[in-house]
């Protein structure tokens, strides 16, 4: 697994920074259901610009959530966050540890973040939330 560093160098001076596939529907956490299980059975990591709940899945590919309150900031400022956290999702899906659903809650640090810091940080923390999955010790089962 390449380390932030690397990531972010790569990302931020590729020769040609075009489009990494597409974002379709099946790679978005669109339902509230969707986004309560992530929440209610995530790990949880953070760093200044972003919280990362992430959830183990068995699908093909990896999916991403967004939420981005009103307290970041006004609808551009959320909507461009929006943009770089996909288009970050997309450029290292492939890089991530595991096939993941994750939701990603902005903070206001996260302004005018720019795209290769935030898709290393998103790596980062994915892999920090999986940390905290291999910690957890097993519930007591109930009889």
């Amino acid at each position: 697994m390449p380390a932030a560093d690397e990531i972010f160098n790569q990302l931020s001076h590729s020769p040609r920074p075009g489009r990494t596939g597409g974002f379709k529907k099946a790679d978005r956490i669109v339902t509230i259901g969707q986004f309560r299980y992530v929440y209610n059975r995530g790990f949880h990591a953070s760093c200044a610009a972003f919280g990362c709940y992430v959830v183990p899945r068995r699908g093909a590919r990896s999916r991403l959530g967004l939420s981005v309150s009103r307290k970041y900031g006004d609808s551009p400022e959320r909507n461009r966050f929006k943009r770089l956290a996909r288009e970050a999702f997309r450029r290292v899906r492939d890089r991530l540890p595991a096939t993941l659903d994750i939701v990603v809650v902005a903070r206001r640090g996260g302004r005018g973040l720019p795209l290769g810091e935030l898709a290393a940080l998103l790596v980062e923390t994915a892999e920090q939330a999986l940390k905290r999955r291999e910690r957890r010790k097993p519930r007591a089962r109930r009889k």
